[in-house]
């Protein structure tokens, strides 16, 4: 209902646009014509009167133009289009010169003979009516670009407006795919300590719910800041410590400067559980999980998680769904100015470099 009504008050601007040049048009063609016959001394009412109704009649014949077109020039070529502009134009001139002259010969007969008109010749009625042809086309050269440079803009609008849709569509379809992931995850992290550990286990339901929440204020959002990020980090682990407890540890190395930078909401998080699922569930003693985020160039800063390898051979093939989600989102997010490597060897380390937003911000403000 409200695209209807916004395509209603479309229409009507561009109406009332239409009709706004079109007066402009022809009264601009109507006082330049005055102004000619007042330099070379033949201004009077009967000039008045011929002029405006010539200005009327271009008016009416323009606009009789501007329906075909928008009836038939759809589905025609430009080539089509121009030759059907070269008969058209033609007659609508000769009709446009007819009709005045009968209505000059009508004003006569009312008013009786004017010595300020001259008497048409053959002549005089083929130059008038070229001089009319000539302003109709113009008009059609006029408006002919004008419709082309708006149809040109609405398709570019149209793609760009496609593109934005299509992106936020293929950031909700990885969002939600990362957001069910960790939630089966967590929750069967949970259920495995209900019987082991009561009081844990609620305490990670709190944590989960924590989680949860900020997930929902994040729905949609394309980005969040490190700040919010680490926050979660810090309540999934906790999760997964009481999973893993001894076997795991984690030590943050996070510079304050880039709290309130911009990354893709649980990217980080991703990254930290595929270490987790991938190297310290897959090692008898476990391990430490290092991560650490500094800025590297003035434009650029990067987040580094770093983890030992896996000893023991994996359960499952992994399908690598949650790194190819972290480059999309990357991509959907910053474009080309963000990048993701996964470096594997006695330790796993994954990077990310990340455009500096807040700065950027900063300044601009300032």
């Amino acid at each position: 209902m409200n695209s209807e009504i916004q395509q209603q008050k479309n229409n009507t601007r561009l109406r009332d646009r239409y009709i706004k040049v079109q007066l402009i048009f022809w009264s601009f063609y109507f006082l330049i014509n005055l102004l000619f016959v007042g330099v070379w001394g033949y201004y009077n009412h009967s000039s008045l009167f011929i002029f405006l109704l010539l200005s009327l009649l271009l008016g009416v014949a323009s606009h009789g133009l501007r329906g075909l077109y928008h009836r038939y020039a759809h589905s025609m070529p430009t080539l089509h289009l121009g030759l059907h502009l070269l008969w058209l134009l033609p007659i609508a001139a000769l009709g446009v010169q007819t009709l005045l002259h009968i209505a000059i010969y009508l004003f006569l007969q009312i008013t009786g003979p004017s010595n300020n008109i001259q008497p048409v010749t053959v002549g005089s009625f083929i130059g008038y009516s070229m001089n009319t042809g000539i302003m109709l086309m113009l008009w059609s050269i006029l408006y002919l670009f004008y419709r082309e440079f708006k149809q040109r803009r609405e398709t570019e609008i149209a793609h760009w407006r496609d593109q934005a849709k299509l992106r936020d569509m293929e950031l909700q379809f990885l969002r939600s795919q990362i957001n069910s992931h960790f939630l089966f995850n967590s929750l069967n992290n949970v259920r495995s300590l209900i019987l082991e550990d009561p009081h844990a286990a609620r305490q990670g339901l709190s944590d989960l719910a924590t989680l949860l929440r900020g997930l929902l204020q994040t729905e949609n959002k394309m980005t969040v800041s490190l700040r919010e990020e680490l926050e979660w980090v810090r309540g999934y682990l906790a999760l997964e410590s009481l999973q893993f407890e001894q076997r795991l540890s984690v030590e943050f190395d996070i510079d304050d400067a880039l709290l309130d930078e911009k990354i893709p909401p649980l990217l980080l998080q991703t990254l930290v559980e595929n270490a987790i699922k991938h190297g310290i569930a897959r090692r008898r003693s476990g391990g430490r999980i290092h991560i650490s985020a500094r800025q590297i160039l003035p434009s650029q800063w990067q987040l580094v998680i770093t983890n030992p390898a896996a000893e023991l051979p994996a359960e499952h093939a992994g399908n690598n769904v949650g790194l190819a989600n972290t480059r999309a989102r990357l991509a959907a997010a910053f474009g080309d100015r963000a990048r993701f490597d996964l470096t594997l060897g006695i330790s796993v380390t994954a990077r990310v470099d990340l455009p500096m937003t807040a700065a950027n911000n900063s300044a601009n403000t300032s």
